[in-house]
């Protein structure tokens, strides 16, 4: 069998899905080897879904940050994929406040899996919580810089190798906070559409009843921002506290930065 190229992602709102396909475009490119079907990640099917690595498959992995780590959520479908050796490219995506260990803490776990890590990204999308910051990221220069990365991972590739991308970050990994059952509201301009059903990572709004929110919210606001109405909001103290901040101390632009092996 033939070595492939695959993007897997979580993406709630949309940036990680788009980075990691064309990343993963690219690199297919740029090595001559097919592109299998995105494995998307987001919603719990994805998740429980078997993925077979072959040695010469590469995969693009893209995440959002949450609380400058990996989503927890994520553990458990990254235990279940056997490296063999294959590369794995790991893009974590974040609002522009910082990635903190997320990035480490994705290319340690690649390679307790197996995975050869010849190269890694951390790239900005408009931040989940608020449009104010890292407004309409990813923009045509992050995916400039994107594409200016594909190539130069394809090249770290195709050279071979068996060092892995020294990535910032401290271990232990930052502190999760602990959990908080955090549901979003919904105002009466609600027209039961039912798109935030739709979007949901963790099927917890009911589809009869979008306004019925179960435990579970990741607080990712893929609701949120996909609602036409702004019906859907969050509107809780924990949530306007690091509005509040973003909107105070991150607005200024970062830009994407790229590891690589060797």
């Amino acid at each position: 069998m033939s070595a492939s190229v695959y993007a897997v992602f979580f993406s709630p709102t949309g940036s990680s899905r788009t980075m990691a396909h064309e990343l993963a475009d690219i690199v297919s490119r740029e090595l001559s080897l097919p592109r299998a079907q995105d494995r998307d990640w987001t919603f719990p099917e994805g998740r429980a879904a078997s993925l077979g690595i072959a040695a010469g498959d590469v995969l693009v992995f893209a995440f959002p940050v949450y609380a400058g780590r990996i989503p927890v959520l994520l553990h458990e479908p990254l235990s279940r994929l056997k490296g063999q050796g294959a590369s794995v490219v790991p893009l974590a995506v974040y609002g522009n406040r910082h990635y903190d260990d997320a990035l480490l803490e994705a290319v340690d776990t690649m390679l307790e899996q197996k995975f050869a890590v010849p190269a890694a990204g951390a790239f900005v999308a408009e931040h989940s919580y608020t449009r104010k910051v890292a407004t309409g990221r990813p923009d045509a220069a992050d995916m400039a810089a994107l594409s200016n990365f594909g190539r130069d991972t394809a090249r770290i590739i195709a050279r071979g190798g068996s060092a892995a991308a020294a990535v910032p970050g401290k271990r232990p990994y930052k502190a999760l906070p602990p959990p908080a059952d955090i549901r979003p509201h919904t105002s009466e301009s609600c027209t039961r559409c039912g798109l935030c059903v739709s979007v949901c990572p963790m099927r917890v709004i009911n589809e009869n009843n979008p306004a019925e929110v179960a435990q579970g919210c990741l607080r990712c606001c893929a609701c949120v921002k996909v609602c036409p109405e702004q019906a859907k909001f969050f509107d809780d103290p924990q949530t306007n506290r690091i509005i509040g901040m973003l909107e105070g101390t991150c607005l200024a632009r970062r830009e994407p930065e790229v590891f690589f092996a060797g």
